[in-house]
């Protein structure tokens, strides 16, 4: 995995190129490094429906996508700006639907299905008086952005459940460090396990 990521880093002179940004990593082509072959291609090959958010750069809109390539709008999701390039999907440009919305789970329908939210988004980490270098300091602005968002939501009509794992000592690149987040966020396990039950017994109650 490292050495296909490798391959895919940022290089000097792709900066005289105008369709590749300077700096930036091609994200459906660091998908297709951490995809298994057997990720369906196309939303039709899914048995369950699933939406995927990213946010219309020009048009100041949340893009919801349904239908259509899969992986390309899984790429526009996780666009993250200034790392990745954005995608580009029925000559819309996207970028990371965490900009406009950061835990979507106000596209479901409450009256319907018991909605459980998940906020992976985390805080800045660091010595409080120390100043952060610039990466930090960007990650943390959008993570800030992100959390203030989430809050005004949370207030306003809250999901059935709320968690939110302790991540804030990752950051949004660690791809290679799975194993160590799964077990960091262990407990966050019992805690989704013991809300559910919560849920369930809640609607048998009621019939």
């Amino acid at each position: 995995v490292f050495a296909n990521l490798w391959k895919l880093r940022p290089q000097p002179m792709r900066a005289f190129s105008a369709s590749v940004p300077f700096g930036q990593m091609d994200i459906e082509k660091v998908l297709e490094v951490f995809l298994p072959s057997t990720y369906p291609r196309t939303f039709g090959e899914l048995s369950v429906p699933l939406k995927i958010t990213g946010t219309d750069y020009y048009g100041n809109a949340l893009k919801v996508i349904e239908t259509g390539d899969l992986r390309k709008a899984v790429a526009a999701s996780a666009a993250i700006p200034v790392v990745f390039v954005p995608v580009v999907i029925d000559g819309c440009v996207l970028i990371d639907g965490g900009i406009n919305n950061p835990l979507p789970f106000d596209l479901l329908d409450g009256q319907r299905h018991r909605i459980v939210a998940v906020d992976v988004v985390g805080l800045p980490q660091g010595t409080p008086g120390k100043l952060p270098s610039r990466i930090d300091s960007a990650f943390g602005a959008s993570q800030l952005m992100m959390q203030s968002i989430t809050a005004l939501k949370l207030k306003a009509s809250p999901p059935d459940l709320f968690l939110r794992p302790r991540v804030d000592a990752y950051r949004v690149l660690d791809f290679l460090k799975v194993r160590e987040i799964l077990a960091e966020t262990a407990p966050i396990y019992d805690e989704a396990r013991r809300g559910l039950e919560r849920l369930l017994e809640a609607e048998t109650i009621t019939g």
